[in-house]
């Protein structure tokens, strides 16, 4: 057989001179020895997926990055965001919640590691991606926690099978480019505004979307192989490295999607397809950053612009820099996580890469993601010490594996000098910049104290009606408690699981717009500033928690007391048409300024209250308790006989039609 001067055969492989090892054109293996020992070919060793061996190959590249996009995006906006929220509108409370997201992480390891042991292949890969989607197709009808849990644990199990079987078989099916393509197009899918604004049902369909394209996608006939991956770190420092970025990025996301300034700064609805494209732009980044050898670096640098972005979230003047900077940082460590297993492991086959991604996903992906959410619940900014502990660990790894140590305390150094100059900067812009501080301090000095209480009374009626009671603690931990002076108007302790931030801010412009005779003035003046919305992210902050626990009492309440003397058509033009309209039609004067239309309670969709045998009960309790998380209040003020007409008035209005 005879070889060309570039040492590349006419078989489209590459020799390293004396080995005898072969490695296909495109694949990232032994380059760095290659280097070391003879001239590298001309042109270098480029990424399977620029580069093929024939067209057949470049469709196979391409088919692979569907299949990425599809695993990563169907993770993303069904199994981090849309189930969630199914699982809330349900009416699950919080422990509730816990064991059910809890079950999905146990059988998401589970998963992986069966994966490993059974050993990935392509058929395996289908079935795991025709069950998640069909549990995510399902997911909106299921009601109750059996239902729940069986959700969970199908999407949990799936999902680990076939991320673990995805990352042992890239390697035999594409690049690192392709790998960073595919990571890019699942991020950018999810970031669309069709896709990230729309209801949580439309997601978990457009989730199993996703996986249905992957399905028709994933490759086949390819035969396992050994591959000479390029070994970065030591498995216990990949673990470490990854389990960092992980928590610290899940943790930073998490208080962003929770806190409303943060969110509007950097994931408004208007910045969304911003945010898509440069996930797509630096996944890709990372692709071709992979191919040429540098793997060492790309966590680092990773972790470099996400604590920068963390960073910069926290003030209001750099906030606009955190949204450019935050999807690139993720982008850049989540293409490396994919990568990671099948490249950069070390000398693997496609059982031993296997292994290595069930435990790499395992401890970085399931437990890391979990506990940066669960550590962070009660938290309003990202805080810096989450920063400084994964730079620690990034750090650690690289001096005691030597991997250019210097260099990382060079980085390390750089974002400790941000460290200090963002604090500074945010405390020069005033003397307390923090949204719900600002807000605090507009509810001290609008005398808000004086007409509402923010305390509900433990085992009274109040729980019924505001929500479940505050700590003693942490109401005294206030400064100056705030329990109010006298109860004229509603209680606030968890008006944010009561009420949505555009209920609250027309009702602060116009409040006799909801309730005619309602002593409460107008606070427009509020808006001609920051005054107003500050003050909602203060009412709105801390509360949102509590909407299952408030779920959980309206399915149990049940109307007490009737009286015959309630004009229910009076009733409705004062507390409801505002919105709904006169005739109950959803075209009331504020319908236009409310995110979505009110409800047509004359020809629907009866989302909520479709016919059952207890629907004048279920009205009631819409009507009563409204529906968290929605435009729709509560009118915890109306006693039970005019809950009662009120939901039989509605429920005429469906009959007339």
């Amino acid at each position: 057989m005879g070889f060309h001067r570039d040492g590349q055969d006419p078989g489209g492989r590459v020799s390293n001179g004396s080995s005898a090892r072969w490695l296909p054109v495109g694949k990232l293996g032994n380059c760095r020895r290659m280097r070391r020992h003879r001239r590298r070919p001309p042109g270098g060793d480029p990424p399977h997926g620029m580069v093929e061996g024939g067209s057949e190959m470049n469709a196979t590249a391409m088919r692979a990055s569907v299949v990425v996009a599809a695993v990563y995006g169907y993770f993303l906006i069904f199994a981090q965001f849309a189930f969630v929220e199914l699982v809330r509108a349900g009416g699950m409370d919080l422990q509730h919640e816990k064991i059910i997201l809890g079950a999905m992480a146990f059988a998401g390891i589970a998963g992986g590691f069966f994966s490993a042991w059974r050993g990935a292949s392509p058929a395996l890969l289908r079935c795991a991606m025709g069950a998640a989607a069909a549990s995510a197709m399902l997911a909106p009808f299921g009601n109750g926690l059996p239902a729940a849990l069986g959700v969970a644990v199908v999407t949990g199990g799936a999902l680990g099978v076939a991320t673990v079987s995805l990352a042992a078989l890239l390697p035999a099916w594409c690049g690192v480019l392709s790998t960073g393509l595919g990571t890019g197009l699942g991020y950018a899918a999810c970031n669309l505004p069709t896709v990230f604004l729309a209801t949580p049902a439309v997601q978990a369909w457009t989730g199993a979307a996703f996986l249905l394209v992957g399905l028709i996608s994933v490759p086949s006939g390819e035969k396992p192989r050994e591959l000479a991956g390029e070994r970065v770190f030591p498995l216990w420092g990949s673990l470490a490295v990854f389990t960092a970025l992980v928590w610290l990025d899940s943790a930073a996301f998490f208080i962003i999607q929770h806190e409303r300034d943060l969110k509007s700064g950097t994931w408004g609805s208007g910045l969304l397809w911003r945010n898509a494209a440069v996930h797509l732009v630096f996944a890709l980044a990372a692709g071709l950053w992979l191919a040429r050898g540098r793997a060492k670096w790309l966590p680092v640098t990773g972790w470099g612009i996400l604590a920068i972005a963390a960073l910069a979230v926290n003030g209001e003047s750099t906030r606009h820099l955190a949204g450019w900077l935050y999807p690139a940082g993720v982008s850049l460590y989540s293409t490396a996580l994919v990568a990671w297993p099948g490249w950069f492991s070390g000398r693997n086959d496609i059982r031993r890469t296997g292994w290595t991604a069930a435990w790499l996903f395992a401890v970085a992906g399931w437990f890391g993601s979990a506990n940066g959410i669960g550590m962070v619940q009660t938290l309003h900014r990202v805080p810096v010490e989450f920063v400084a502990i994964a730079g620690v660990v990034m750090l650690a790894v690289m001096v005691i594996s030597a991997r250019g140590s210097w260099r990382c305390l060079v980085a390390v150094g750089a974002v400790a000098l941000l460290v200090w100059i963002f604090p500074h900067e945010r405390k020069s812009d005033a003397a307390v910049t923090n949204a719900v501080e600002r807000g605090h301090q507009v509810y001290l000095s609008e005398g808000c104290i004086h007409c509402h209480s923010r305390y509900v009374r433990p085992d009274s009626r109040d729980e019924l009606d505001w929500g479940p009671p505050r700590e003693v603690a942490a109401v005294l931990k206030e400064q100056p408690v705030l329990i109010g002076n006298r109860r004229q108007g509603p209680d606030l302790s968890n008006v944010g699981a009561r009420r949505s931030a555009t209920w609250l801010k027309l009702h602060f412009i116009d409040p006799r717009a909801f309730a005619p005779d309602s002593p409460m003035p107008s606070y427009a003046h509020l808006f001609a500033s920051r005054a107003g919305d500050d003050l909602i992210s203060f009412l709105t902050h801390d509360s949102a928690g509590n909407i299952p626990v408030i779920l959980e009492t309206a399915s149990r309440w049940q109307p007490t007391s009737t009286r015959a003397d309630i004009d229910a058509r009076i009733l409705f033009a004062t507390q409801c048409a505002t919105c709904h309209g006169r005739e109950g039609r959803g075209d009331g004067p504020l319908s236009p300024k409310l995110a979505r239309s009110p409800a047509n309670l004359v020809t629907g969709p009866f989302v909520w209250t479709a016919e059952t045998e207890n629907q004048e009960l279920r009205v009631a309790r819409v009507i009563k308790f409204g529906l968290p998380g929605t435009d729709m209040p509560g009118h915890e003020a109306l006693d039970d006989s005019q809950i009662k007409a009120l939901a039989g008035y509605v429920l005429g209005l469906r009959q007339r039609n």
